[in-house]
């Protein structure tokens, strides 16, 4: 009798125990994710056209065209594509498997472009687009993701577009800079831009501190930190398309000629990808990232220019609802119309 006496008083003992482990494991305070200082979240230049295409563990995760721009993703080679969830998106961002982006208040007239009064909310979601959560839930232009931080164009209709920052769970939201510089090019920890209040030259800013420092004195437009070169297009040279050494401080002209003017491009890898006006020919070119070997590809009004590892895509600015595709390294015949059904 007495065994089963205290065999009767140690099961519920036990127990006790293990509740209280529980409420204390759960009360503790949750340790926050943290990345690397020098993360960021997309290559330069796909932010800088948008952020529609965003390449991660060989699967390129993209806003569909021809599904209201709602969030997909597929295999770099373009197969198996399939809806992650029905946001409408832009400005993606990925690293360490969470993707955060700028939620389209979709309208089929305004497919694909940026800011313009529809662009609302940032998110952040998992690799398979569930578990969403708003990180900021007002007017929101371009994002990039840099270190443990989100920057973003940050809009109220009593002051207009200015800069700000918030961790990447979306607290601590903060002002950086009346002036809303464009945040798209993230490069060993530091943001690279056209300092509009300096006459454009290229400035870095610092995330430690959100200091701002002179990087170098040009009338700049578009600056994109690669390697050992700071590319850009220069607008004092007839918008030419140019790369200063960071070594040297040396200006290689990249591609220039009279009467026509480069005003989008895309830089991955050894190539550059960039769309050309005022020319006999306009439109999109390829050329290696020295400035030699030029390839024409498309003639038109393009935009969207967006670089992943196989495939660079683009498309036409009077139809933004059909995609475009060329090869990104290798050999171009002609621009490949790719289709990517909606799920029903």
């Amino acid at each position: 009798m007495k065994l089963k006496r205290s065999v009767k008083f140690i099961i519920p003992a036990v127990v006790i125990v293990l509740i209280l482990v529980a409420v204390v494991v759960h009360a503790m305070p949750k340790k926050k994710q943290t990345n690397s200082a020098d993360a960021a979240g997309n290559t330069a230049g796909n932010l800088m056209n948008g952020g529609l295409f965003c390449e991660y563990n060989n699967k390129i995760y993209f806003a569909n065209p021809y599904d209201h721009n709602y969030l997909y993703v597929m295999d770099s080679d373009c197969s198996n594509a399939r809806m992650l969830n029905s946001d409408s998106v832009a400005s993606l961002n990925i690293y360490n498997d969470k993707i955060y982006y700028v939620k389209n208040n979709f309208s089929k007239e305004m497919i694909g472009t940026i800011l313009r009064g529809q662009l609302f909310g940032i998110y952040q979601t998992d690799l398979e687009g569930q578990n969403s959560t708003m990180l900021y839930n007002h007017l929101t232009g371009s994002v990039s993701l840099c270190g443990n931080y989100l920057y973003y164009q940050h809009y109220e209709s009593d002051v207009g577009i200015t800069l700000h920052r918030m961790d990447i769970d979306g607290e601590n939201d903060k002002l950086v800079s009346n002036t809303p510089y464009n945040p798209s090019c993230v490069s060993e920890g530091k943001i690279y831009f056209s300092n509009t209040d300096k006459k454009n030259v290229i400035s870095t800013l610092d995330p430690k501190d959100d200091s701002i420092s002179l990087y170098y004195d040009a009338n700049s437009y578009l600056p994109d930190s690669e390697g050992n070169y700071v590319y850009y297009i220069d607008i004092s040279k007839g918008y030419s398309l140019v790369r200063v050494n960071k070594n040297t401080k040396t200006v290689e002209l990249l591609y220039g000629k009279e009467n026509c003017k480069v005003i989008n491009y895309n830089l991955y890898g050894s190539k550059i990808f960039f769309q050309l006006e005022g020319d006999d020919n306009p439109g999109l070119y390829r050329m290696n990232a020295d400035g030699t070997q030029v390839e024409y590809i498309a003639n038109g009004d393009l935009t969207n220019i967006h670089c992943t590892s196989q495939y660079t895509f683009f498309q036409y600015f009077d139809n933004q609802g059909v995609l475009y595709r060329v090869p990104t390294m290798g050999a171009i015949s002609y621009p490949e119309e790719i289709r990517i059904q909606k799920e029903s």
